[in-house]
């Protein structure tokens, strides 16, 4: 009865992989790699995620040169090489918007000339009108006779107060000239990680064609970031797991004088991840890349269930011997991170599956396959020499703890701010510094979010609101800057009749005075004025989010919401979100040890959970402790290195509880494996990536020391 029930768990497993990979190979899931989808999930503020996306969708094409034709031509002739479905730039057609602008000329006057007007300050704007008149630089727009206080020409120089570049233009920087190409990416390249690296590499590629005899070629912008962060850890990811497994095999060959374990361990190693990689695939569209990070953490607890087979090897009777211990570690561990399903929070939901999954798929492997794989399988062992710890070592280490502890409560800061996660590479550094050098964007932006019934509607709420921000001295850009509402239009035209009114005789004595008393005398068509056409369609794809909802750009604004629009600052509210999510794993400890701790003691007894679950409560004040000692910063991913630690070096102390026949021997071989890969980590590029590795391979070597110090050998066997 015991070997057919066996035998149909093994059957059942087997269908249950195969039908995993056939789904999987029909839809498979896509590698995110953009930073804000591993701390948003769908449900969580779409606007946000959105409106970085949009706004971190962008590429600058910097060509320097010492000779500005040469840098124009250079842009212009890397522009004809790319593909336009994938990128394209958004350049207004400026002649039409000009025409449009000349057309309805009597609609348009500037925020700043219309409060002068509304206050009769008109010996202000004829000053205005005499600087515009006399502009070396810039020559006034349309005619004089039709716009003799050049109102049209100040509208339009205020459109842009702020410094802006235009496409392939040169810019003089520093005896250097620079062509920009501003590239957007389009919309289903930007949402397709894959299609966008392949888009990026080959961007790569053509930065290189042309950086030579003279000319240097530089890229900007966020997907440029993730090509280059996402290659760059995938490679270091391969790299460690290929250096973790040739350490294992050579671990495997010093205990056990052969390398016949080595089939099997891979096995359930590579099973493991392709069950876990197949269960989050099916649930989750996108696959973060630090997902298959924190995947690696599977090859230390992969070879801890094999270690424990192999090195506890007693022909027929392992699988009994070992089952408890086997069975309590998977139990545990699946126990901490099913609590990390219930926090809404994508990332940490992802690792919970990933690696519930591929733990349930090793622990079945070696339970289920390894008595028939393995049979007559006989291997040698080596002898390892223990040092007996004194008991006055493991007081004073307990001591210490606590002092640490202490010193974690009364120093431990935390860093939630996303700049400080990542640190990019110089090269990329000094390209953002030199377009930020090149455009004058060293301020922050943030984004108002105008809600309206109608294009109308929106108009007349961002006009409101920019009446605001200009009386408090901020700079902004806003559709309705370009394109006024019409209730605007018809006060504007009351403001230039009031004007022409009071000062045309005064100021434009150079028209005849025929033309002065039309002008004055003109009755403006109230049916005439200036709407959102095809010449404003970039405008409109640029600030519109949907037909209801417009964004407005504000330069180094700190304040709240603005007339009940929600603002929003991408880069404090995204550290705003990972302070959320930090909070949440503090709070989240807790429990987990609480729900560890009741189920150890349903287990054992109350009195021994204590005494296993201990080493794991000090590794993570242990942890804490060092942090705060050497003054660096807890972060969200410190937060989830701690869940590994508990998860993973909690099993340790089961093992050494239930005392299973040298047990001692596949603990530390299990910790040197998980230690020296987290190590590997540790020199990681990618500073999230390397933190995680700092604090992981701290943390599971410590777990071991302690539960040397705290648990005797055979404790569970002594005790029962």
């Amino acid at each position: 009865m015991r070997n057919k029930l066996i035998f149909t768990f093994r059957i059942l497993f087997i269908i249950i992989l195969v039908i995993l990979g056939v789904l999987v190979f029909f839809r498979p899931a896509h590698t995110e790699t953009n930073i804000l989808k591993a701390i948003f999930s769908s449900s969580q503020d779409n606007i946000l995620v959105d409106l970085s996306g949009k706004f971190s969708s962008k590429i600058n094409v910097i060509v320097e040169s010492d000779d500005p034709e040469k840098a124009e031509e250079i842009a212009k002739t890397f522009y004809a090489k790319l593909d336009k479905t994938k990128l394209y730039t958004t350049d207004m057609n400026i002649t039409g918007v000009l025409d449009d602008y000349e057309k309805y000329h009597n609609n348009l006057i500037s925020n700043k000339t219309r409060l002068l007007l509304q206050d009769k300050k008109y010996n202000d704007v004829e000053q205005i009108s005499l600087q515009n008149l006399y502009n070396p630089i810039m020559p006034p727009i349309g005619s004089i006779d039709n716009d003799p206080f050049l109102l049209l020409t100040d509208f339009v120089n205020n459109l842009a107060e702020n410094k802006q570049i235009a496409n392939f233009v040169p810019v003089q920087l520093n005896e250097k000239f620079y062509s920009i190409v501003m590239l957007n990416v389009d919309s289903s390249i930007a949402l397709s990680p894959n299609i966008l690296n392949d888009t990026m590499h080959d961007l790569v590629n053509l930065k290189k064609e042309f950086s030579h005899n003279g000319v240097r070629v530089y890229l900007t912008g966020a997907p440029v970031h993730s090509y280059f962060a996402s290659s760059h850890s995938i490679f270091e990811i391969n790299l460690i797991c290929i250096l973790s497994i040739f350490f294992i095999i050579g671990l495997i060959y010093l205990y056990f004088k052969s390398l016949k374990p080595i089939i099997p361990i891979i096995l359930s190693i590579g099973l493991g991840i392709f069950a876990g990689y197949c269960a989050t695939a099916l649930i989750f569209k996108n696959i973060h890349i630090l997902t298959f990070v924190f995947s690696t953490t599977l090859i230390g607890i992969c070879v801890d269930y094999s270690l424990h087979y192999f090195v506890s090897d007693n022909g027929n009777d392992t699988v009994k011997e070992i089952f408890k211990s086997l069975t309590v570690s998977l139990l545990t561990t699946v126990s901490a991170f099913v609590v990390l399903m219930f926090a809404n929070f994508i990332l940490l939901r992802q690792i919970s599956v990933f690696t519930i999954v591929g733990l349930i798929t090793v622990y079945s492997i070696v339970i289920l396959f390894y008595p028939l794989l393995l049979k007559n399988f006989s291997l040698e062992r080596a002898k390892i020499k223990y040092i007996e710890i004194p008991e006055k070592y493991k007081k004073i280490s307990v001591y210490s703890i606590i002092v640490l502890a202490l010193i974690a409560l009364c120093r431990t800061n935390f860093d939630d701010n996303i700049k400080n996660m990542y640190t990019p590479p110089k090269n990329l550094l000094n390209a953002e510094k030199l377009f930020k050098d090149i455009a004058g964007t060293d301020g922050s932006i943030s984004i108002v979010i105008v809600k309206g019934n109608n294009l109308e509607d929106l108009l007349q709420k961002e006009e409101t609101i920019s009446d605001k921000l200009y009386k408090e001295g901020f700079e902004y850009q806003a559709l309705s800057k370009y394109i006024p509402s019409i209730k605007r239009q018809k006060e504007n035209q009351q403001l230039r009749k009031n004007l022409y009114i009071s000062e045309m005789n005064n100021y434009a004595v150079f028209l005849p005075l025929s033309k002065r008393a039309e002008l004055i005398n003109q009755n403006y068509n109230q049916s005439h004025f200036l709407v959102a056409n095809k010449n404003f369609d970039i405008l409109k794809k640029n600030f519109l989010i949907d037909k209801n909802t417009s964004t407005m750009l504000v330069y180094d604004y700190d304040g709240g919401n603005i007339n009940e629009a929600r603002v929003i600052n991408i880069q404090k509210d995204i550290s705003s979100q990972i302070k959320k999510c930090r909070k949440l794993c503090l709070v989240l400890i807790l429990p987990i040890f609480c729900i560890l701790y009741l189920l150890l003691g349903k287990i054992y007894d109350y009195k021994s959970g204590a005494k296993i679950i201990l080493p794991s409560v000090m590794t993570v004040a242990f942890v804490f402790g060092i942090l705060a000692l050497f003054n660096i910063p807890v972060n969200l991913f410190h937060l989830l290195a701690v869940f590994l630690i508990i998860g993973f070096g909690l099993d340790y102390a089961i093992f050494r509880f239930n005392g299973a026949v040298k047990c001692n021997d596949a603990v530390l071989m299990s910790c040197l494996t998980s230690v020296f890969s987290f190590t590997l980590l540790a020199f990681a590029g990618f500073k999230l990536i390397s933190s995680l590795g700092i604090v992981l391979a701290l943390g599971l070597l410590s777990s071991y020391i302690f539960s040397l110090i705290l648990i005797n050998k055979s404790a569970g066997n002594n005790e029962n």
